[in-house]
């Protein structure tokens, strides 16, 4: 028994000394440096949808010399368009509302018009969509409020609660068609929505719309040290939500805190740039892989996380946050709407058939059924896996049912080619992928039929062309 005993005591004393000296050979300086590190990827994941909004606005401001409650649009889609996942069949308009600058805010909607319709969502500054606007053609007046509001609110509006002073609107043009009398119709109903304070209900000032069809506008978060920058700033012109709290004491060591400057010194940039980078990367890995399934045997997926759906993109179940989840999504998405699958629908693939990334530098096949079951039309576009927005300089950007050039084959289906150069004749149904770049399309259904929504229609695969 002495012996056993003996035996253990040795056992100890070389294992626990070992440990003692491997965490003491870090100096009090170098274990503060990592704690930082640590904690700036974690920063960078859970603020990833605040700084996304607020990167979103500030380009607008920026590049397109907004200011609040001015209207951004796209008459015409291009790659200057530097947002997450942009669409260009659809004129996309944003704006954003300042509660705590205006108090409560009015959005006036028209209805649908022949040939040309509506919808989008408004959003909290955290990406969550607190209501959908637009759909079924309906027009109407919401009045945006600020945070726990307990002023007086008139009859006749739709009233928004958010949690945070700060909104962004997205509104989505839906054309029937590519015709004349349908753009026209398009343009006619974007200059009738209007954004104004309640102050100034009884005499709204002008609506300033602004055309971003040749602006090189740049809403992508920049994952380096300037991510922080927008973080603190948002941090401090935002409410604290309690589920918010933990994090924001283990923001204290980055020196962001509610109420004061945040001035990072040259050694802390250092160590949030290389954060944000590794934050970064982490995101795009987790993108490629934790979409949701929607077809068995598929490489497409919903892009986002399989939680996303049944919190409706607000994150929350009993017993957690889901925070990470909610950072895959939206690195890859922005302005969800409230309803899934009402308005639009979207599959993301970033495998081929065989179960290969997507390389821009390949050729590639996808064989569109006849009949996709839409009610409106359906499109394929193509983004760069590292930004999730178009290439630069891309010379097209999306093909689909309102194409009236692609070629169909005889049987009514389609087939898209996609990669640095169109195969021969192929010119109409081709998309351009940068060599060097992975990338990944997004196959998206507006107003899609029951087919789809209960899986008995499918999308093949994207094929590696010989």
């Amino acid at each position: 028994m002495i012996r056993l005993w003996m035996f253990l005591f040795t056992l100890t004393a070389l294992a626990f000394p070992a440990l003692n000296v491997s965490g003491q050979t870090l100096s009090s300086e170098e274990l503060q440096s990592s704690l930082v590190e640590r904690r700036a990827v974690d920063a960078v994941i859970w603020g990833l949808p605040l700084v996304g909004e607020d990167t979103v606005k500030q380009a607008a401001f920026r590049d397109g010399k907004a200011k609040y409650n001015d209207i951004v649009w796209w008459p015409k889609g291009s790659w200057k368009n530097q947002s997450p996942t942009p669409n260009v069949n659809t004129r996309y308009m944003y704006f954003f509302c300042n509660t705590k600058q205006d108090g409560p805010v009015v959005v006036e909607l028209p209805p649908a018009v022949p040939g040309a319709s509506f919808y989008g969502t408004i959003e909290d500054a955290w990406y969550a969509p607190l209501t959908d606007i637009g759909f079924e053609g309906k027009g109407g007046k919401y009045l945006v409020l600020p945070p726990n509001y307990k002023g007086a609110v008139p009859d006749g509006y739709t009233v928004v609660r958010p949690a945070t002073y700060n909104t962004m609107t997205l509104l989505r043009s839906i054309l029937d068609s590519s015709s004349e009398a349908d753009l026209k119709a398009g343009n006619d109903l974007v200059k009738q929505v209007k954004v104004y304070p309640l102050s100034q209900a009884a005499n709204p000032p002008a609506q300033r719309l602004l055309d971003m069809s040749n602006v090189m506008f740049n809403g992508l978060v920049h994952y380096d040290a300037s991510f922080f920058t927008s973080l603190a700033r948002m941090v401090n012109e935002e409410t604290v939500q309690p589920r918010d709290l933990a994090m924001m004491g283990m923001l204290l060591p980055l020196g962001i805190e509610k109420g004061k400057e945040f001035k990072p010194d040259a050694a802390t940039v250092t160590q949030l740039n290389s954060a944000a980078a590794e934050a970064h990367a982490w995101l795009m890995d987790r993108a490629t892989k934790d979409g949701t399934p929607w077809w068995p045997d598929s490489q497409w997926v919903i892009p986002t996380p399989p939680i996303t759906m049944p919190t409706a993109f607000h994150w929350e179940v009993p017993n957690y946050f889901a925070v990470d989840s909610r950072a895959i999504a939206l690195s890859q998405y922005f302005c969800p709407t409230a309803k899934l699958g009402t308005g639009s629908f979207y599959f993301a693939s970033f495998h081929d058939h065989d179960g290969n990334p997507l390389e821009g530098g390949n050729n590639y096949k996808l064989h569109v059924p006849a009949n996709v079951p839409v009610r409106q039309f359906w499109s394929a576009t193509v983004y760069s896996l590292e930004t999730s927005s178009f290439f630069l300089n891309a010379p097209n950007l999306t093909l689909g049912s309102l194409n009236t050039d692609l070629k169909k084959n005889a049987d009514g289906t389609v087939d898209l080619y996609f990669g640095p150069k169109p195969p021969a004749g192929q010119e109409s149904n081709w998309l351009y992928t940068q060599p060097g770049q992975k990338w990944f399309p997004w196959f998206r259904v507006y107003g899609p039929e029951k087919a789809i929504m209960d899986k008995s229609w499918k999308l093949p695969d994207i094929e590696k062309a010989s």
